[in-house]
């Protein structure tokens, strides 16, 4: 594994990264993630380890979440090495006959000061409230590290990873079969069609948990925003679309059928940065839309706004081009890992603090592999924003 120590700050002084990385299974042998077989061999790990700080030197987040962590103790000293001096992790996973793993947790590292850490739960009155069940938990638990961001003072980071979308069947009925003829040693015949229900049912039961944790988590949000007003950033794998009724809680911004107070609400809201990032670059060339022709005086534009026109070059280019899937089920590709951040990141609101001036999404590994380079990655490619602090 490389040793990389690289500065705090990156090459400006008022650019700040922020990242989120499903790890997929980051376990260090001889532990083993859900099986006794799946054990990682000595060079498979240093693999594994050599792509996380192969992504760390090239992209060199100052603040990055974490998804699929077993082995956090090993998570925080490789970081450290590759100069995050600063970790926090509030959940370990279930282990299971000494070495199975299952239940992996969230972690954030950070190469600024974390000044407090603390795991989101959900409040039995808004469990209740919801009509749930009053065992009701995250499927993993929600991380909030307060950290103390250079020009912009205390942030709240949240690192999540929502309930997955296989089908959640604790509680249902055991599948009934039909016996084969008597005459016959045939195994029983499986009905399809009780299965094709309990999947439906399945699939349902976890869109509700995945819904609910959205919820009751922009709840609790809220809550720290009121009583704090810092600045909040929202990072990780949310196995669903941000698109999809079930997670419109996370960027809902009106309140139906109040008339007021919408000056104040703009306070609340999140917002996905890569629209943010896309919005930026639209309205400073006053593009309409992704097809439009670039303005011919676009370099001059870009000698009078920016330091590095090619640069600037690029991140139009990103903006207009198609949004990349950050994971793949077969040949079908979606988005489900994001970064959503608070008003005080959107240049509209007017008492905003930065803004995003890049997004990247790191999916070499997906879309192009290599086996020698790729074979113990990810099943998910990491996202990374760049803002801009107002100075």
């Amino acid at each position: 594994m490389t040793n990389m120590v690289n500065s705090n700050a990156g090459s400006h002084s008022n650019r700040l990264k922020l990242a989120s990385f499903n790890l997929f299974n980051y376990i260090e042998p001889p532990l083993a993630f859900y099986d006794f077989e799946n054990i990682y061999s000595a060079e498979q790990w240093q693999k594994k380890q050599a792509w996380l700080a192969d992504f760390l030197g090239q992209h060199q987040p100052d603040v990055i979440g974490f998804q699929e962590v077993f082995s956090a103790a090993a998570l925080e000293q490789q970081m450290r090495l590759a100069g995050y001096e600063h970790f926090a992790v509030v959940d370990e996973p279930t282990v299971i006959d000494d070495y199975i793993c299952r239940d992996p947790v969230v972690a954030l590292s950070s190469k600024y000061p974390i000044i407090e850490v603390c795991a989101i739960e959900a409040k039995p009155e808004y469990v209740h409230a919801l009509g749930l069940d009053t065992g009701f938990s995250f499927s993993r638990k929600p991380l909030r590290a307060s950290v103390n961001l250079p020009q912009i003072g205390v942030c709240d980071i949240y690192v999540v990873h929502f309930k997955s979308k296989r089908p959640h069947l604790d509680g249902l009925p055991q599948p009934q079969f039909t016996q084969a003829p008597a005459s016959t040693s045939a195994a029983p015949l499986v009905n399809f069609g009780e299965l094709l229900g309990r999947n439906s049912l399945g699939q349902w039961a976890s869109s509700v948990q995945r819904g609910s944790e959205a919820a009751l988590l922009f709840q609790s949000m809220l809550q720290r925003r009121i009583e704090t007003g810092y600045p909040m950033v929202l990072m990780g794998d949310f196995n669903e679309e941000l698109t999809s009724s079930v997670l419109s809680a996370l960027t809902t911004r009106e309140l139906r059928f109040e008339k007021e107070g919408y000056d104040q609400l703009a306070n609340y809201p999140l917002t996905d940065a890569y629209k943010l990032f896309q919005q930026g670059l639209t309205d400073l060339f006053g593009l309409k839309d992704a097809d439009e022709t670039v303005p011919a005086n676009l370099e001059t534009n870009f000698e009078a706004s920016f330091e590095d026109p090619a640069l600037e070059q690029q991140l139009l280019a990103k903006a207009r081009a198609s949004r990349a899937p950050t994971h793949y089920y077969g040949a079908y590709g979606s988005v489900l890992d994001y970064l959503l951040l608070s008003a005080d990141f959107d240049p509209s609101f007017d008492k905003s603090v930065a803004e995003v001036c890049d997004y990247h999404t790191e999916d070499r590994h997906l879309v192009n592999p290599s086996f020698e380079r790729d074979s113990q990655s990810s099943d998910h490619a990491p996202v990374i924003c760049t803002l801009r602090i107002r100075t």
